[in-house]
């Protein structure tokens, strides 16, 4: 497996001191891990994205793990629905053009324990919908999109699962984030167990559970810095071993730990589990 660092795990530095791309891949090598995963919502204009992209990528001898794309299909409005459709097919051949193996996704948003399942029903037929019809431009320019349990749409593995198979592609995948599972009370473990089949990429991320009387669970999370919280690492990553993954392991920090001090952190444990696990 390959380590890789998101976009994401830097996003309050980049913004607040004036990163440039260059100077995420130097901070990003300076690591001395693979790869780096970009994010569109900071990549600016997209017409010459693909081209900055790949400079950037050259210039720091990094690869390019993944291009992230921030999606939401939970809109009813049937016009607003095609407009994202449009603009996710725009960024996929950003994605295709920069050399991207895989473009992480959302399903959208849903906020769970608000909504009755006549609504759930309705999210979950537009996520499918949405997923169909990008298959076919995903197969087209040949990129795999990475659906990922973020937002509540999908929460759980099993979500994750039941749209996939819905679409039916295997140019739709899934992104198995080991921390955003707890999200929906489910365990780390328990979410990849269930998804592993259809793994396309993975996030590394950390929660600490904290007592929540108002989760069917009992508990929510507080991001942290990766080997400090209690998401099973070392247990996710043994299953997809056993699964036959081995792509890109990307570092997706969250803590509220300066990323000065969180990201480098999280990548020392991450090289250590990884080692263990696959040697």
């Amino acid at each position: 497996m390959k380590i890789s660092i998101c976009h994401y795990s830097f996003h309050r530095r980049y913004v607040d001191e004036g990163w440039d791309l260059d100077r995420l891949c130097s901070e990003v090598a300076a690591l001395d891990v693979d790869a780096l995963d970009f994010h569109v919502r900071y990549l600016g204009d997209i017409k010459d994205a693909a081209k900055r992209v790949s400079a950037a990528l050259k210039n720091s001898g990094l690869k390019l793990s993944g291009l992230s794309l921030s999606t939401n299909f939970n809109v009813p409005d049937k016009e607003k629905f095609q407009e994202e459709i449009k603009n996710t097919k725009a960024w996929m051949q950003v994605a295709a053009q920069a050399g991207a193996p895989v473009s992480r996704i959302f399903g959208g948003g849903l906020k769970r324990l608000e909504t009755d399942e006549k609504t759930k029903s309705e999210a979950f037929k537009r996520v499918i919908e949405a997923l169909g019809i990008l298959s076919e431009t995903a197969k087209e320019i040949g990129l795999v999109l990475a659906l990922e349990n973020h937002g509540g749409l999908p929460c759980t593995g099993e979500e994750q699962v039941e749209m996939l198979k819905a679409v039916g592609s295997d140019f739709v995948k899934a992104t198995i984030d080991v921390g955003n599972y707890m999200a929906g009370g489910q365990e780390g473990v328990e979410g990849t167990k269930v998804a592993k089949d259809y793994c396309a990429y993975v996030h590394f991320k950390d929660n600490k559970k904290i007592p929540d009387p108002s989760k069917p669970w009992g508990w929510g999370t507080v991001p942290c810095i990766v080997g400090q919280g209690d998401v099973d690492h070392v247990g996710c990553l043994k299953i997809l071993k056993e699964a036959g993954y081995n792509g890109y392991i990307a570092l997706e920090y969250e803590g509220r730990e300066d990323e000065s001090v969180g990201v480098p952190e999280s990548v020392a444990y991450m090289k250590k589990v990884i080692k263990e696990v696959c040697g």
